[in-house]
């Protein structure tokens, strides 16, 4: 069912398949009619017969319920997605709890989380030390998730350092920034949004449509010789080098881009998003992007450090990864060992070998002991498991469970 955003004195209901980012426009104009016109202090907000919603819509809404709340006082009430309808229903009713929606539009009566299977849910930053966490936490789930080189992980943290950073130092956003990321099949996608004064104004452009384009034009909206202002340049080409998606909202304007679009396209919009919003997809994991994508005046963009030389390289180069620290809440399960071995695996890629410490651990399951270590046994072969895997500071009863997960993996290795 196509989707409908109507709204009364008190109530705002959103329903059917919202995949349309007008309906983010849509949704701001209800708000500005209900609460700032109609001077509504409570507001209902239905989403008992949505059907479908992303992030990508979603997010930038945030900012908007939470500037209303703290500069109008107006309270919201959040109607679920009707679980008991259909199973696709119940799927969408979960999702605005493990995103962090239902917390930022009521959080008096839903808590934060703090991660999800799939997803880093919604944070909220208004400092840098808030900013620098929600990265961090992004980066770490990237290398808990799939097979990334580093090239493409230091893209991507250069991508949302660049776009939170913006929010920040331009954006004069009353409730800061919003960030969420969320891992699809082939690629991964962050959104960063915020209610501040929009790319338009701070770049003192009269045409928005031109002042979108301006933005992600090499250059264009700083000093070009320190590569400053380049960040939604840069971004939008991790986007599109990768094959993935890239697009901005800011007030009267949308630009967008992916693979079949040479160039980004820019429309102009009958209402405004009272802010900016930025969508980053990216498509493609291997190590070259950041040399391929990032290059200013022709030149490769070299990176001073990234997420992995600060969290776990020593000061000999040494690549330290200590599981008391990293690993802490994996110990006891399956699904654990599964994120510990992705994340292990992905720091071996273009690396000699790992350090792996076990300081102040003195236990560790056996399903945990078979998935880290038992299966990367059998992964890299004995030669190499025992040359690139360096383990230290291991308790005697964990030693025993390492060794016998790799016995008992190698033989069910040989049985088939």
């Amino acid at each position: 069912m196509p989707f409908r955003i109507s709204w009364a004195s008190d109530t705002i209901a959103v329903s059917g398949e919202v995949s349309d980012t007008q309906a983010i426009r849509q949704f701001c104009e209800a708000l500005n009619q209900t609460i700032v016109a109609g001077r509504s202090n409570q507001i209902r907000l239905d989403f008992a017969d949505c059907e479908d919603l992303t992030q990508a819509i979603m997010l930038p809404l945030l900012p908007q319920i939470v500037r209303c709340r703290e500069e109008y006082g107006t309270q919201f009430v959040l109607v679920l997605p009707d679980q008991r309808a259909t199973l696709f229903h119940s799927s969408l009713h979960g999702l605005f709890a493990n995103t962090n929606w239902a917390h930022f539009v009521q959080p008096e009566e839903f808590e934060a989380v703090d991660e999800a299977a799939d997803r880093v849910p919604v944070r909220r930053f208004t400092s840098h030390s808030e900013m620098s966490d929600a990265i961090n936490d992004l980066l770490r789930f990237l290398l808990r998730r799939r097979d990334i080189g580093r090239g493409t992980l230091q893209a991507i943290e250069w991508s949302i350092n660049e776009i939170t950073e913006n929010v920040l130092s331009h954006a004069e956003s009353p409730v800061g920034g919003f960030v969420q990321a969320t891992e699809y099949a082939s690629s991964i996608e962050f959104v960063v949004a915020d209610a501040g004064i929009g790319i338009p104004e701070s770049l003192r452009i009269d045409d928005d449509e031109r002042a979108l384009l301006e933005a992600v034009s090499e250059g264009g909206t700083r000093d070009r010789s320190s590569n400053a202002g380049n960040g939604l340049y840069g971004s939008y080409r991790i986007a599109t080098v990768s094959g993935g998606e890239f697009e901005v909202h800011s007030q009267n304007a949308t630009l967008r881009s992916d693979l079949r679009i040479a160039e980004p396209l820019t429309k102009g919009e009958a209402l405004p998003f009272p802010g900016t919003s930025v969508r980053c997809s990216v498509g493609r994991f291997d190590g070259q992007l950041l040399e391929e994508a990032l290059r200013f005046n022709g030149t490769p963009h070299e990176i001073s450090s990234d997420y992995v030389e600060r969290t776990f390289e020593t000061d000999t180069g040494d690549l330290l990864y200590s599981i008391g620290t990293h690993a802490l809440g994996d110990l006891g399960s399956r699904r654990g060992g599964a994120r510990v071995r992705q994340e292990l695996r992905n720091l071996l890629r273009g690396q000699g070998q790992v350090v792996v410490d076990f300081s102040d651990v003195r236990i560790i399951s056996s399903s945990f002991a078979d998935e880290v270590f038992g299966r990367l046994f059998v992964e890299l072969g004995p030669r190499a498991f025992m040359s690139r895997i360096v383990l230290r500071n291991v308790d005697a009863t964990i030693d025993g469970l390492i060794d016998r997960a790799i016995v008992q993996r190698t033989r069910l290795s040989e049985q088939r």
